[in-house]
């Protein structure tokens, strides 16, 4: 009879625990629905994973080399040695320094995003619809178009160079004025230069 006792219990043990895994199988999975709500979200930031990519590598870009781009400029423009040009930048005064750097930091964010992105999208494109055609020939004309996209934002360059000259320094003293003074010349003053960028950007893309 003591026997009969001690297996009683277990035997009632051994029942419940199938019971109970039993339920837990017809349970429905409590995460699923939320999982598939993430997931269009998931998805919509991996596709704008490369525009986010390009915009943070031109701000930290520009922010470091700016006053190296000032005294390429000043090289350029005037014809003077490095040590006349950094002389130049040293006389204006670290106020003026990283003077006329929203134009630029603007263009080039926005540049680098469209480039990364556009690139990315364009080539996932061109290699669904043209798939025949070999990956390199999809991808470089994916990067010339991204490159030639960009050109839009000429404007941004125009006024980034009337700004980083030291003869409007006192004419200009924001990209809003900047801006304003090339209205009266009309649209095409903005766009003075765009061939080459056209060029600068769809080929070195």
């Amino acid at each position: 009879m003591s026997q009969v006792k001690e297996t009683l219990p277990q035997r009632g043990k051994a029942g419940s625990t199938m019971m109970d895994s039993e339920a837990h199988e017809k349970r429905p999975p409590m995460l699923t629905s939320s999982n598939q709500d993430l997931s269009p979200h998931i998805a919509g930031v991996g596709d704008m994973k490369h525009y986010l990519c390009g915009y943070c590598a031109a701000f930290n870009n520009v922010a470091i080399t700016y006053p190296v781009q000032k005294i390429l400029f000043r090289q350029q423009l005037y014809g003077i040695k490095t040590r006349d040009a950094v002389l130049q930048l040293r006389k204006d005064g670290f106020r003026n320094l990283y003077r006329g750097i929203l134009p630029p930091l603007m263009q080039k964010t926005t540049t680098l995003a469209l480039m990364f992105g556009l690139y990315e999208d364009l080539s996932r494109l061109l290699h669904k619809h043209v798939s025949s055609a070999p990956e390199f020939a999809t991808r470089s004309v994916a990067a010339l178009l991204a490159g030639t996209t960009e050109a839009i934002l000429t404007p941004f360059e125009r006024v980034q160079t009337l700004l980083q000259d030291h003869k409007h320094h006192d004419k200009f003293t924001n990209t809003y004025q900047a801006f304003r003074a090339l209205r009266c010349h009309g649209i095409a003053e903005y766009y003075r230069g765009m061939v080459p960028i056209l060029f600068r950007n769809g080929f070195g893309n």
